[in-house]
């Protein structure tokens, strides 16, 4: 038998030259220009090329003249994809895998388009289906873990993610997304032995290692977070990342010029490189505000379309108080939409700081379509960002809206005490009068600031034979004269910027504090985890958070008789009551610097005037409503917005077009842009409407101080209640409203009643002084009573 014939050795295939076939194609087109088939072969030769804008107008020109969308819709799905037009690549895919639902690769191709369209709960069955229809396929577990994950819904995209793995445990990235997942679910032992899996599976990939070494920083593992960088050199020499992750570990270690020098090196030589600019941005943070911008716009120059980068650019703008900040603002604005756009799937993970701009900015049509709190708040817990919840407080309207919101706090306490062992406290008996009780007040607001405006006159007027007052401050800017005249005033000052919270637990620790009050919450540069350690025998909040903060290792909150919600529900600490009022106005903030023009605004301007100074995170639906409702009934009326944002064209647009929406005319609402100098601006205001379901606080307190009547609605909950109490104590209780009709018919009747309004405007400081909200020394003294009598227990 012969032997067999040798079998020709196959040849690469010649490159195509897709130029020349494209001129064919379009020069047969030319001659046709209504042949399907060419442009059907135009369109997958576009797509080939990668020039998707091209291919899916051809695609469209090839159904149009009569080729199958049922063959060319998932080749032109991809191409719509690719574009970022999500929703239209759905309207493409939809109906092919309607007719084929057994189609694996249609199914599969579906769920993905929907999630990036930002359909996500949509995507969940289509996902499953095509699961059941290639149960050997790892894509649609990872692509419907993805989905799980964009929902907050991290218990699920743990299983998918699992599920995947038990098909491919090779897959790096799939162990790095259940690694992730299983964070957010604070299993960290489960968390770390799937990043290191996957680290271990593909040393090369950056982000991978990126989610490892910080799991390992978060978890003190310094030792084991360089080792990681180690390898990941070694694995990518000459990759800017392990320089980015020694930066990551030098700043988490607070030595914090390192950082900053190496990440410097980093971004001299490749000056939008991503990760280095992101977290140069972090380092400087509120302490240098431009020098962070301008890190961020390096990398969203570099990566335009990159999610996390915009949304690190938007929060930063919409926290940037130099130069023009009107401006920042706006470009906040585009940069939102822009990543809103790009990314229907991801508009939930970037809710919060999309929120922020969209509240700034009153577009109330935006901020809708970020999701519902109920959405979005078991999301921010699961990812540590109690901080969120403080700018949603307002946007409640049932009691178990309120109770929920609770509840949302206490779930992020109990997990973030859960990662913490308390600080050892030496033995210290109880106050009985031998000796000085030792109190502590925490926040980085102890400088020039509305905190240090209440907080004053028990850092200046206590007792230094009874009374030891410590003080402790984050804050990362410069220090000035208050902070100043503040360490002078007290028995000391600690002023602790970046210091690790465990460092600065141990430090309050051996202060050997009877109570110890934070006063800032969640809000910037505090460190609210701080108290999770207890580091004083008692634990109390007041002042910066009007509300729980969540940690069952704060004791007590400070209330009064009108702030203290009704509903024990409500509050998760006891109540540090004081008998009149919680606050007082301290002569920092309150003083006769600022002299009320003579008679009223009304008679001055020929039109009376309602407004409000409040943050416009505080504006509602509701409230809108209400607003409108009181300019109906005043003809003439108009409505005045001081704010910072009344400098930024986006808010004046918006809130004219809300009032207009309620059948006020636009040209009626006037704006004030202006910061920090704005108290003046109330000799042009008649009567203040105070925002609703969340109050004003300081905002009310320098309303009345101006001379000007607030009406306001008393709700069930904490932050419903300031200016109740404030209207109270100040003897204005009248004012009060606990209905929004009654709301409304207060102001319309005030405005009707200008011998009032004049007696008030000329008589309000008098009346203040004489009362709880303006006696210093009474609030003081009743202050320090029950802090000596709570700490005797």
């Amino acid at each position: 038998m012969p032997p067999p014939a040798r079998r020709a050795a196959a040849r690469p295939a010649a490159p195509v030259d897709l130029q020349r076939m494209e001129a064919a194609l379009r020069e047969r087109l030319a001659a046709d220009p209504g042949s399907g088939l060419h442009w059907q072969q135009l369109a997958g030769l576009l797509a080939q090329a990668g020039r998707h804008a091209e291919a899916a107008e051809a695609f469209a020109k090839a159904v149009a003249s009569g080729a199958s969308a049922q063959a060319l819709a998932l080749p032109w799905a991809l191409s719509l994809s690719s574009l970022g037009r999500h929703a239209e690549a759905v309207e493409v895919l939809a109906p092919a895998q309607a007719r084929k639902p057994k189609d694996f690769a249609l199914a599969n191709a579906l769920g993905v388009m929907l999630k990036r369209a930002g359909r996500l709960a949509e995507a969940v069955p289509v996902l499953e289906a095509a699961k059941r229809l290639d149960p050997r396929s790892v894509s649609p577990w990872q692509n419907l873990g993805n989905v799980h994950d964009l929902r907050g819904d991290f218990a699920a995209a743990a299983a998918a993610f699992a599920g995947g793995l038990k098909l491919d445990p090779r897959n790096a990235e799939l162990w790095r997304l259940h690694g992730r997942v299983l964070r957010a679910l604070n299993d960290q032992d489960g968390a770390m032995a799937s990043l290191e899996k996957a680290f271990g599976l593909d040393p090369r990939n950056r982000e991978v290692a990126a989610t490892l070494i910080g799991a390992l920083l978060d978890a003190g593992a310094t030792e084991r977070a360089l080792a990681a960088v180690g390898k990941l050199r070694a694995a990518l020499p000459g990759d800017p990342m392990p320089e980015v992750m020694e930066g990551r570990i030098l700043l988490r270690l607070g030595r914090i010029e390192e950082a900053r020098a190496a990440l410097e090196v980093v971004v001299a030589r490749i000056p939008g490189e991503r990760a280095a600019n992101l977290l140069l941005a972090r380092l400087h943070g509120d302490g240098d505000r431009r020098a962070a911008n301008i890190a961020l716009e390096r990398a969203f120059a570099a990566h335009p379309d990159d999610a996390e980068v915009m949304d690190a650019l938007v929060e930063s703008l919409s926290r940037s108080r130099y130069d023009d900040e009107a401006a920042h603002l706006e470009r906040a604005y585009v940069v939102a939409k822009r990543l809103m756009e790009r990314h229907p799937d991801r508009v939930a993970r970037f809710a919060r700081s999309l929120r922020t701009v969209f509240q700034r900015v009153m577009d109330q049509d935006r901020l809708a379509a970020t999701g519902t709190l109920a959405q979005l708040a078991p999301m921010w817990i699961a990812e540590n960002r109690v901080s969120a919840l403080h700018y949603e407080l307002g946007q409640v309207e049932t009691i178990e809206d309120r109770v929920r919101i609770v509840e949302w706090h206490r779930a992020w306490g109990r997990r973030e005490q859960s990662a913490i062992r308390p600080v050892a406290l030496p033995p210290r008996p109880a106050i009985h009068g031998a000796r000085k009780l030792r109190i502590g007040f925490m926040s980085s607001d102890l400088r020039n600031h509305p905190v240090t405006y209440f907080a004053l006159p028990l850092l200046e007027q206590y007792d230094k034979d009874r009374v030891q007052v410590f003080c402790y401050s984050f804050y990362e800017g410069q220090r000035d004269a208050v902070q100043g005249h503040i360490e002078a005033k007290v028995d000391a000052f600690r002023w602790w910027p970046r210091r690790p919270s465990p460092e600065v637990a141990d430090g309050i620790a051996q202060d050997e504090l009877d109570m110890l009050f934070e006063l800032g919450g969640s809000t910037a540069m505090n460190k609210l985890d701080v108290m999770a350690y207890r580091p004083a025998r008692i634990g109390a909040s007041w002042l910066g958070y009007p509300h729980s903060a969540g940690l069952e290792a704060i004791d007590y909150i400070l209330t009064d008789p009108f702030i203290r919600p009704a509903d024990p529900r409500l509050l998760i600490e006891k109540a540090f009551e004081l008998p009149e009022s919680w606050v007082a106005l301290g002569r920092l903030g309150f003083n006769d610097s600022v002299p009320i023009e003579d008679g009223l605004p009304e008679e001055r301007l020929g039109r009376l005037t309602f407004g409000t100074m409040n943050n416009p995170y505080k504006y509602t639906p509701r409230c809108l409503d209400a607003w409108a409702a009181v300019l109906r009934g005043v003809p003439g009326s108009r409505f005045l917005f001081v704010r910072p944002e009344g400098n930024a064209a986006s808010f004046v647009a918006n809130a004219r077009a809300e009032f207009a929406r309620r059948d006020v005319a636009p040209d009626r609402i006037d704006f004030v842009g202006i910061r920090g100098k704005h108290l003046p601006h109330y000799n042009s205001i008649d009567i203040a409407l105070d925002s609703f379901p969340h109050v004003g606080g300081t905002t009310t307190c320098e309303t009345l101080w101006m001379g000007v009547p607030t009406v306001t609605l008393v709700g069930p909950g904490f932050p419903e209640r300031l200016s109740y109490s404030n209207l109270s104590n100040a003897g204005l209780g009248e004012l009060c409203g606990f209905t929004a009709e009654e709301y409304v018919a207060k102001a319309v009747e005030l405005a009707g009643d200008r011998a009032k309004r004049r007696q008030w405007r000329t008589g309000l400081r008098g009346m203040i002084r004489a009362r709880p909200l303006g006696d210093t020394q009474r609030f003081v003294d009743a202050f320090y009573a029950r802090a000596a009598e709570v700490c005797a227990q």
